[in-house]
Parts: C-alpha cells; sequence; structure tokens
C-alpha cells in the first residue's frame, strides 16, 4: 500500500499537469490574435519545425483540421469556445494566460544544443518561472550541448560493443560524472574526446 508522501506526490503531478515533449515536425498548428504575444508564440512553434496558421480572430470550427492551437489575442471573451471547440475536435488547446482554457502550458525553456529544460508553474507564475530558467542559463553553458553531441556519437559505438544494458550504463554514468565536462566549459576539447576515449571500451570508438 502506498505511504501518504507517495500519493501526496500523485496528487501534485495531478495537479501540476503531466510534463512531456512534443514532436511538431510537419504538425499543423493554428496561432490565433495578433501583437507581441502571437507572434512570439507562432515562432516558438516555427522553430520546432511546425507548419504555423495564423488568423487575426476565432472564428467557430476554425480549429478543424489542426495538431494544436494558441489562442493569443487580447481578447479572451472566445477563449471558452475556443477550449470547447478542442475539446471536441481533439485539438490541444492553449489561450495565453488563461490557465483554465489549456489543456498544455508553455514552459520556460532553456536549451543547449539538444539539452532541454522547461520549467513550468502549472500557469499559477509564469514570471517565476522565467527567473529560473535565467538562473540555470547562468549555471548551464554551451558545453552542455557539446557534450550532448559527443553522446550521441557515441551511443551506436557503445550500443554494439557493450550489449549488456546494466554495464553500458554504468559507462554513461561514468562519463556524466568524470571531468569531460569541465574541460568543454574549458575549451579544451580534445582533451574531453581523449578522456571519453579512456572510459570506453577499446572497440567502442573504433
Amino acid at each position: 500500500m502506498r505511504d501518504s508522501s507517495a500519493r501526496a506526490t500523485m496528487v501534485l503531478a495531478m495537479d501540476s499537469g503531466f510534463p512531456i515533449t512534443l514532436d511538431l515536425r510537419g504538425k499543423r498548428c493554428l496561432v490565433l490574435g495578433t501583437g507581441e504575444a502571437a507572434d512570439g508564440k507562432a515562432l516558438a512553434l516555427e522553430a520546432c519545425g511546425a507548419s504555423v496558421f495564423r488568423l487575426p480572430e476565432y472564428r467557430p470550427g476554425c480549429l478543424e483540421g489542426f495538431f494544436l492551437a494558441v489562442a493569443a489575442g487580447l481578447d479572451r471573451s472566445p477563449n471558452a469556445e475556443i477550449f470547447v471547440e478542442g475539446e471536441r475536435s481533439g485539438v490541444l488547446v492553449n489561450c495565453v494566460d488563461d490557465p483554465p482554457h489549456c489543456r498544455f502550458i508553455f514552459p520556460a525553456l532553456l536549451r543547449r544544443g539538444e539539452l532541454t529544460v522547461a520549467v513550468s508553474t502549472g500557469g499559477a507564475c509564469p514570471a517565476l518561472a522565467v527567473r529560473l530558467r535565467e538562473r540555470m542559463e547562468r549555471e548551464f553553458g554551451p558545453e552542455y550541448g557539446e557534450f550532448l553531441e559527443l553522446a550521441r556519437s557515441l551511443r551506436e559505438p557503445l550500443a554494439r560493443s557493450v550489449p549488456e544494458f546494466d554495464q553500458r550504463r554504468r559507462l554513461w554514468y561514468a562519463l556524466v560524472d568524470s571531468e569531460i565536462l569541465g574541460l568543454l566549459r574549458d575549451g579544451r576539447r580534445e582533451e574531453a574526446f581523449q578522456m571519453a576515449k579512456a572510459l570506453m571500451p577499446p572497440d567502442a570508438l573504433r
């Protein structure tokens, strides 16, 4: 039987939403509204490879055929109708700065190459999420993106040379816990590569 702390964690997770990363490449996404907020959401979706369409205002039925829709207009009066249409049509809807009419929330994002860190306050205080992201920007530099480039180059060779999962997992943690990130931070890329090579099985980097 789960203890009370486990139940509390489950309730918290339900209240805060379930964090996922959506693959929007080629997906039809609609942005409703004009102005800075709408422009920002459109750019964010385009950066993820979505096919973005814009309408200055909501019209009943306009969500049909879309995977995702964002209402970012100054007039919030259609938000309830937009949300209901999205629920009925199976379209993920976000009405900006209106949490009751959101099926998903835009988190504050920190990107370092393939590293993505998302911070969300569940719509309660997006400004706090932004400040936390700014704090992490100072801690997580471009070396994390470089580390992931190196890690990706090792995945297939390591899988071929070390078929046993537990052994591979130990090697990955050895890489992460090594001085490689520090070397990359200092611009010592060749030393970082040599350290990774030393940690790998002899046949992994042929």
